[in-house]
């Protein structure tokens, strides 16, 4: 599973954007391979799209997702045209896995910007719009948070002015660093990767802005040449390297990620792509990391033990140690630490429905697994 481009991500086709734009505005544009790669507005096709005949009313979907360092609500409906309420969009948290209260998190929204209307023949058409909204303040401690989107009645409203509902109960994991004036989460990053080799779990992939990629094998060291502390947001996964960018799996954002360049190793890349963009637009070759939570369930300084060549080196058999299966296909998706991992009886992997597999463990070792389609 490779980076998906514009043109591939689901759920952008004929929608609606809001943006929300973070109080620290980068200067930087995300990436193929761990890095926003869709345009900023939806391009739907040119020809009207079937509907079903059937009539029901008309609703609108919101999604939260980021571009060129800012939040972004993506925002969908079909039907008659309508405008949005700024007065109407607010936003709640609460900490990662926890289960207490959702709490109001103040944002600054702007005025509605209408971005396109498409005809979609007799029966309507599809509307975009974007917000800009700011975060003038970061949650109390650093740490993973479950950010939702919350709309009241009349968000979005028909030009017939009746309330169109809004699907579902958007929401989207957001990281903030700590970032106190001794920035102890570069320093550690630093300290374990910066001027050293590293492994990738499951592989490794070096973009070079948004111009290209090229992906690694997990026996394949790459040299780090610096770690830095930027500013902006970019959207990240956890689990292997080389798969991510698909929206099916576990994502987060990253607020002020850390930028990692590398060199690029002298073995011939296994996989590699490009993609409109300069490598300006980036780091290059390299790739943006969150704090070293993210790191020890991405990459090691420790060298693997020989590992076959190729596919071969993704397969997984009985007997497996954790350590083994880590290697092979990286830890699985989630907001975990790898101790956290290390005791759990069952990973489960989830790279889109072709991809969806588990691998069980007893006393640390592969009992159970099923076999994705499309790997080996």
């Amino acid at each position: 599973m490779f980076p998906l481009n514009a043109a591939a991500r689901p759920g952008l086709l004929g929608l609606a954007v809001v943006i929300i734009t973070s109080a620290q505005s980068p200067a930087f544009r995300t990436a193929p391979g761990g890095f926003i790669t869709h345009a900023f507005a939806a391009t739907p096709s040119a020809s009207p799209r079937r509907r079903p005949t059937t009539a029901r009313a008309q609703t609108a979907t919101v999604v939260l997702d980021a571009q060129n360092g800012a939040f972004l609500v993506i925002v969908e409906s079909y039907g008659q045209t309508f405008t949005v309420d700024p007065d109407k969009l607010h936003f709640t948290m609460r900490a990662a896995n926890a289960n207490g209260a959702r709490a109001g998190f103040k944002a600054d929204v702007g005025e509605p910007v209408l971005d396109r209307t498409v005809d979609q023949g007799p029966d309507g058409s599809v509307r975009w719009y974007h917000l800009p909204i700011a975060f003038p303040s970061r949650p109390a401690k650093p740490g993973m948070y479950d950010l939702a989107l919350v709309t009241s009645p009349g968000f979005v409203r028909g030009d017939d002015g009746s309330s169109i509902s809004v699907e579902g109960a958007p929401k989207a994991n957001v990281y903030w660093p700590d970032e106190t004036a001794t920035d102890g989460g570069l320093r550690a990053a630093r300290a374990a990767i910066d001027r050293r080799t590293v492994y990738g779990y499951g592989g490794i992939q070096l973009n070079c802005g948004i111009a290209s990629f090229k992906s690694y094998l997990a026996d394949v060291g790459v040299m780090i040449q610096g770690v830095e502390r930027t500013h902006g947001i970019v959207q990240l996964w956890t689990g292997a390297m080389p798969s991510w960018g698909n929206d099916a799996a576990y994502s987060f954002f990253a607020v002020d990620p850390l930028a990692v360049t590398a060199s690029y190793p002298t073995t011939q890349a296994f996989a590699s792509g490009s993609a409109s963009g300069t490598a300006s637009e980036g780091p290059c070759p390299g790739f943006y990391l969150a704090d070293p939570w993210h790191l020890e369930v991405t990459l090691t300084t420790a060298k693997p033990p020989p590992m076959p060549g190729g596919y071969d080196q993704l397969k997984i058999a009985a007997g497996m140690t954790r350590a083994e299966v880590a290697r092979r296909r990286g830890y699985p998706q989630g907001y975990y630490t790898a101790s956290a991992l290390n005791v759990m009886p069952v990973w489960s992997y989830y790279d889109g429905p072709g991809d969806a597999y588990t691998v069980t463990f007893r006393e640390g070792r592969v009992i159970t697994y099923t076999v994705p389609i499309g790997l080996p």
